[in-house]
Protein backbone atom coordinates (compact mmCIF):
# COMPACT_ATOMS: atom_id res chain seq x y z
CA UNK A 1 0.00 0.00 0.00
CA UNK A 2 1.12 3.27 -0.83
CA UNK A 3 1.20 6.23 1.76
CA UNK A 4 -0.19 8.77 -0.67
CA UNK A 5 -0.62 11.47 2.61
CA UNK A 6 3.38 10.68 3.11
CA UNK A 7 3.80 11.87 -1.15
CA UNK A 8 1.59 14.45 -0.73
CA UNK A 9 3.34 15.93 2.27
CA UNK A 10 6.57 15.30 0.82
CA UNK A 11 5.16 17.36 -2.85
CA UNK A 12 4.58 19.79 -0.38
CA UNK A 13 8.26 20.14 1.09
CA UNK A 14 9.11 20.19 -2.10
CA UNK A 15 6.88 23.51 -3.15
CA UNK A 16 7.86 25.02 0.00
CA UNK A 17 11.95 24.07 -0.51
CA UNK A 18 11.44 25.81 -4.41
CA UNK A 19 9.89 29.03 -3.40
CA UNK A 20 12.16 29.56 -0.44
CA UNK A 21 15.23 29.15 -2.60
CA UNK A 22 13.38 31.17 -5.52
CA UNK A 23 12.74 34.16 -2.65
CA UNK A 24 16.01 33.50 -0.74
CA UNK A 25 17.94 33.73 -3.57
CA UNK A 26 16.26 36.73 -5.23
CA UNK A 27 16.73 38.88 -2.10
CA UNK A 28 20.23 37.72 -1.06
CA UNK A 29 21.45 38.50 -4.44
CA UNK A 30 19.69 42.04 -5.02
CA UNK A 31 20.35 42.81 -1.09
CA UNK A 32 23.82 41.65 -1.16
CA UNK A 33 24.79 43.40 -4.16
CA UNK A 34 23.25 46.82 -3.23
CA UNK A 35 24.34 46.59 0.44
CA UNK A 36 28.39 44.87 -0.48
CA UNK A 37 28.92 47.01 -3.09
CA UNK A 38 29.17 44.21 -5.43
CA UNK A 39 28.43 43.59 -9.17
CA UNK A 40 25.22 41.65 -9.08
CA UNK A 41 26.84 38.81 -11.12
CA UNK A 42 29.55 38.15 -8.56
CA UNK A 43 27.06 37.99 -5.54
CA UNK A 44 25.08 35.74 -7.51
CA UNK A 45 28.49 33.44 -7.74
CA UNK A 46 28.33 33.60 -4.10
CA UNK A 47 24.92 33.22 -3.19
CA UNK A 48 23.31 29.79 -6.02
CA UNK A 49 26.72 27.35 -4.57
CA UNK A 50 25.46 27.76 -1.60
CA UNK A 51 21.59 27.45 -2.09
CA UNK A 52 22.53 24.77 -4.26
CA UNK A 53 24.12 22.75 -1.77
CA UNK A 54 21.32 23.65 0.57
CA UNK A 55 19.13 22.41 -1.33
CA UNK A 56 20.77 19.10 -2.12
CA UNK A 57 21.55 18.27 1.70
CA UNK A 58 17.77 18.75 2.50
CA UNK A 59 16.87 16.40 -0.41
CA UNK A 60 19.32 14.01 0.54
CA UNK A 61 18.28 14.49 4.42
CA UNK A 62 14.01 13.89 3.84
CA UNK A 63 15.54 10.46 1.24
CA UNK A 64 17.45 9.43 4.56
CA UNK A 65 14.50 9.81 6.93
CA UNK A 66 11.94 8.72 4.44
CA UNK A 67 14.01 5.58 2.82
CA UNK A 68 15.11 4.48 6.60
CA UNK A 69 11.65 5.02 8.50
CA UNK A 70 10.71 1.57 9.18
CA UNK A 71 6.80 1.95 9.13
CA UNK A 72 6.43 2.83 5.51
CA UNK A 73 5.94 0.38 2.76
CA UNK A 74 8.86 -0.30 0.09
CA UNK A 75 6.19 1.28 -2.78
CA UNK A 76 5.82 4.34 -0.72
CA UNK A 77 10.17 4.51 -0.49
CA UNK A 78 9.78 3.73 -4.37
CA UNK A 79 7.62 6.51 -5.15
CA UNK A 80 9.29 8.96 -3.28
CA UNK A 81 12.84 8.28 -4.11
CA UNK A 82 12.03 8.24 -7.93
CA UNK A 83 10.27 11.66 -7.42
CA UNK A 84 12.74 13.21 -5.73
CA UNK A 85 15.44 12.25 -8.36
CA UNK A 86 12.68 13.47 -10.98
CA UNK A 87 12.28 16.40 -9.26
CA UNK A 88 15.98 17.23 -8.32
CA UNK A 89 16.78 19.43 -11.37
CA UNK A 90 13.39 21.10 -11.33
CA UNK A 91 14.12 22.18 -7.51
CA UNK A 92 18.01 23.47 -8.66
CA UNK A 93 16.11 25.60 -10.90
CA UNK A 94 14.54 27.62 -8.37
CA UNK A 95 17.44 29.20 -7.21
CA UNK A 96 18.82 29.63 -11.00
CA UNK A 97 15.47 31.42 -11.71
CA UNK A 98 15.81 33.89 -8.95
CA UNK A 99 19.34 34.85 -9.87
CA UNK A 100 17.92 35.69 -13.52
CA UNK A 101 14.81 37.73 -11.93
CA UNK A 102 17.44 39.63 -9.86
CA UNK A 103 19.74 40.47 -13.00
CA UNK A 104 16.56 40.97 -14.60
CA UNK A 105 15.90 43.66 -11.71
CA UNK A 106 19.21 45.04 -11.73
CA UNK A 107 19.52 45.24 -15.59
CA UNK A 108 22.49 42.97 -16.27
CA UNK A 109 23.37 39.70 -17.56
CA UNK A 110 23.18 36.92 -15.72
CA UNK A 111 25.37 34.89 -18.25
CA UNK A 112 27.74 36.80 -17.09
CA UNK A 113 28.21 34.52 -13.87
CA UNK A 114 30.30 31.96 -13.47
CA UNK A 115 28.05 29.66 -11.50
CA UNK A 116 24.71 30.48 -14.01
CA UNK A 117 27.02 29.47 -16.88
CA UNK A 118 28.09 26.26 -15.17
CA UNK A 119 24.83 24.91 -13.88
CA UNK A 120 23.40 25.64 -17.79
CA UNK A 121 26.62 23.80 -19.46
CA UNK A 122 26.61 21.12 -16.55
CA UNK A 123 22.89 20.62 -17.34
CA UNK A 124 23.05 20.63 -21.24
CA UNK A 125 25.25 18.36 -21.04
CA UNK A 126 23.19 16.02 -18.95
CA UNK A 127 20.11 16.86 -20.88
CA UNK A 128 22.20 16.50 -24.22
CA UNK A 129 23.00 12.76 -22.91
CA UNK A 130 19.66 11.85 -21.81
CA UNK A 131 18.28 13.14 -25.27
CA UNK A 132 21.03 11.33 -27.27
CA UNK A 133 20.06 7.89 -25.34
CA UNK A 134 16.22 8.76 -25.89
CA UNK A 135 16.02 10.20 -29.52
CA UNK A 136 17.77 9.67 -32.22
CA UNK A 137 18.40 13.54 -33.60
CA UNK A 138 19.08 15.10 -29.90
CA UNK A 139 17.73 18.61 -30.08
CA UNK A 140 19.45 19.98 -27.29
CA UNK A 141 17.89 23.39 -27.36
CA UNK A 142 14.86 22.16 -27.20
CA UNK A 143 15.24 19.90 -24.44
CA UNK A 144 16.76 22.67 -22.34
CA UNK A 145 13.77 25.32 -23.04
CA UNK A 146 11.19 22.27 -22.41
CA UNK A 147 13.38 21.91 -18.83
CA UNK A 148 13.15 25.84 -18.13
CA UNK A 149 9.35 25.79 -18.70
CA UNK A 150 8.46 22.66 -17.18
CA UNK A 151 10.89 23.65 -14.21
CA UNK A 152 9.21 26.96 -13.68
CA UNK A 153 5.98 25.83 -13.92
CA UNK A 154 6.15 22.46 -11.62
CA UNK A 155 8.17 25.16 -9.08
CA UNK A 156 5.35 28.21 -9.26
CA UNK A 157 2.50 25.66 -9.40
CA UNK A 158 3.55 23.39 -6.35
CA UNK A 159 4.70 26.72 -4.22
CA UNK A 160 1.08 28.45 -4.88
CA UNK A 161 -0.94 25.46 -4.15
CA UNK A 162 1.32 25.31 -0.74
CA UNK A 163 0.64 29.10 -0.21
CA UNK A 164 -2.84 29.61 -1.21
CA UNK A 165 -4.70 27.47 1.40
CA UNK A 166 -2.79 29.40 3.72
CA UNK A 167 -3.68 32.65 2.08
CA UNK A 168 -7.73 32.05 2.47
CA UNK A 169 -7.04 31.35 5.81
CA UNK A 170 -5.45 34.36 6.60
CA UNK A 171 -8.13 36.22 4.52
CA UNK A 172 -11.35 34.57 6.06
CA UNK A 173 -9.24 34.86 9.32
CA UNK A 174 -9.36 38.86 8.95
CA UNK A 175 -13.07 38.97 7.48
CA UNK A 176 -14.02 37.60 10.91
CA UNK A 177 -12.53 40.42 12.89
CA UNK A 178 -13.86 42.98 10.69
Amino acid sequence: MINSALIRTRLGQYGAAWLISFVAALLAIVAGAELAHMRLVEVADLVLPALFAGLTLAVLAVLVLTLTAGRETVATRLVIFVVALLLFLPLLWGPVLGAITAAWIGHVSIEYSGVYAQFRIQVSQALFRLAGTMFANPLIDTVWAVFQAVATVVGFLSSFFQVWPRVLRLLGAREAQA
